[in-house]
């Protein structure tokens, strides 16, 4: 299937997985037993849409000589909302944790005065989340930009003309004759949907100390939406709702200028009270402000 996100690396056994978030959000979760996942859309810089588009056009020099049919496709694929497939039924939710463990630019994010780091058990995490849940997707964010090119290309110059049953240049240059092309409609359809999946494990390589892992839900008509409210704008996410058993958690770490004895405070009691045991600590990073 074109849309699979071949090459999409998942967590090995043994590996922990750490969500970031903020003193509101580890009490929803611990006393919840539910974690929030938000509309992609909503998550990626356009730049990041604007580098797809850049990489996608680079290759395509290479295989396609017509520049009006690259161009005709170019135009086709990145629509303003070709980002959720050019189809509501696509609309994807993400929920992010990560691998490290006590990361300055997570922090950044989450508040380094008022977020929390959850260390979970990578595969228990897995196990637990579609106790309740189907994932779409799940695996770590590519950085790196040698292997971005090697994914794209093997679309485009592999699996998108083995579905077609054409040459990606012919198919492409049926794209500007004149009438109706199904086989060109049928690229730009099949495409799409693989662009915007991977535009959500795809990212700038100055993030790659985020060591970030995705999982990736698709929103179906019986998906309730919700909104909250940031910087004065709304952002829409879903619930990914967990048993009510104890989630796997190993660690929580208290965000660098959290230091207060009420912050550690507050999360110990409230692990007492759910019944969790784990280590509770503070940042190893030193801050000077």
């Amino acid at each position: 299937m074109l849309s699979e996100p071949a090459g999409l690396r998942q967590c090995s056994p043994g590996t922990t997985l750490y969500h970031y978030t903020k003193s509101k959000g580890i009490n929803g979760i611990l006393s919840n037993n539910c974690f929030w996942a938000t509309k992609s859309d909503f998550l990626n810089d356009p730049d990041e849409f604007r580098s797809l588009h850049d990489l996608v056009a680079s290759i395509l020099e290479t295989c396609v000589p017509n520049s009006k049919a690259r161009t005709r496709f170019l135009h086709d694929v990145f629509a303003p909302d070709y980002s959720t497939g050019n189809d509501r039924k696509q609309d994807y939710f993400v929920l992010s944790f990560s691998e490290c463990r006590d990361s300055i630019t997570m922090w950044s994010e989450f508040g380094v005065k008022t977020g929390y780091s959850l260390a979970m058990d990578g595969e228990e995490i897995v196990r637990r989340i579609q106790e309740k849940n189907r994932i779409e997707y799940h695996g770590y964010v590519i950085y790196d930009e040698e292997e971005k090119r090697q994914i794209v290309e093997a679309m485009l110059t592999g699996k998108l003309p083995m579905l077609l049953g054409s040459s990606l240049a012919d198919a492409l240059n049926e794209g500007i004759q004149e009438g109706v092309s199904l086989i060109y409609n049928r690229a730009c359809h099949k495409f799409r949907k693989a662009a915007a999946l991977y535009s959500m494990f795809f990212k700038n390589e100055a993030f790659a100390r985020e060591e970030e892992y995705r999982f990736v839900f698709r929103r179906t008509e019986f998906t309730e939406v919700h909104f909250r409210e940031k910087d004065g704008f709304l952002i829409p996410y879903i619930e990914v709702p967990l048993s009510d058993s104890l989630l796997p958690v190993t660690e929580i770490t208290v965000a660098p200028m959290n230091y207060m004895d009420l912050a550690e405070k507050g999360v110990r009691y409230l692990l007492q009270l759910k019944g969790y045991d784990v280590k509770v600590g503070l940042s190893d990073i030193k801050l000077r402000y």
